[in-house]
């Protein structure tokens, strides 16, 4: 599995958000959007007549995140089908903002009583001590770690994120004993996805994730599990949504209070 395929939608909404309007790399993430259900029986003389724009521009987007050519691409954005089924049954069931109430207190209760020890603080200390810290995680964990990474300014610390086609990243492939590495991966399958690619990398790593399984044990140094139970399976999981945000919240609040007034 390619990993860059993890945070596909995130790359074209990327550009999207970061182009202007006329720009063909602009035209060419909006169609492909747009065009998503359909996306398996276009070819790229009708995206070329659709969009106006040459093959060869096509060819080159399609490279710049990540994919040799349009028919690479294609074959990896097909396997998005899933994950939509997926979401439309999870939006779709009965009674759904009185479960999804029950579901997020019952989160809050257990990440409360887990985050209540002694390792809340060891973890602040690591990321006070260590010369790089970074985050890989998928788009869906971006913005919770985004939030904590502009928090963590206010703390003198800088830390760095990558959740797109981090294998191209050479900062991460360069760190070191003295470096920490967080993977936050709710179902375990951008972990999965990383494991052999991270495998040798000497920074110290911890992975934050739903998936009790030991496949991941030989690579982390340390794994902390977001739930009691294996929850990797759950579409749209709280645990990751939601959980994410408290657990980063009630890391810097540790953070702050050991060490905010030696900043």
């Amino acid at each position: 599995m390619k990993i860059n395929r993890l945070s596909l939608l995130n790359s074209l909404f990327n550009v999207l958000n970061e182009n202007n309007q006329g720009d063909p790399y602009f035209i060419l993430a909006e169609y492909f959007l747009e065009h998503y259900h359909e996306l398996s029986r276009l070819n790229i003389y009708d995206v070329a007549a659709d969009c106006f724009v040459s093959r060869s521009s096509i060819r080159r987007f399609c490279q710049a995140i990540g994919y040799e050519n349009f028919v690479a691409f294609k074959d990896e954005f097909a396997q998005y089908d899933d994950q939509r089924a997926s979401f439309q049954k999870h939006a779709g069931r009965e009674n759904y903002r009185e479960t999804l109430t029950q579901e997020i207190n019952a989160m809050i209760a257990e990440l409360d009583q887990r985050m209540n020890t002694a390792e809340v603080e060891r973890l602040a200390e690591r990321i006070h001590d260590a010369r790089e810290v970074v985050f890989l995680t998928s788009s869906v964990g971006a913005t919770s770690v985004a939030q904590f990474q502009h928090s963590m300014i206010f703390q003198n610390k800088v830390i760095r994120m990558v959740s797109d086609m981090y294998e191209n990243i050479d900062f991460v492939k360069h760190l070191q004993k003295e470096d920490l590495l967080l993977v936050i991966s709710g179902s375990g399958l951008f972990a999965a996805a990383s494991r052999d690619y991270l495998r040798d990398n000497p920074a110290y790593k911890i992975l934050f994730t739903l998936n009790r399984s030991h496949d991941f044990d030989d690579v982390y140094d340390t794994i902390y599990h977001l739930s009691a139970a294996d929850r990797s399976q759950e579409a749209k999981s709280v645990y990751y949504t939601y959980g994410t945000i408290y657990v980063l919240d009630v890391l810097y609040s540790v953070y702050v209070k050991k060490y905010g007034d030696s900043q």
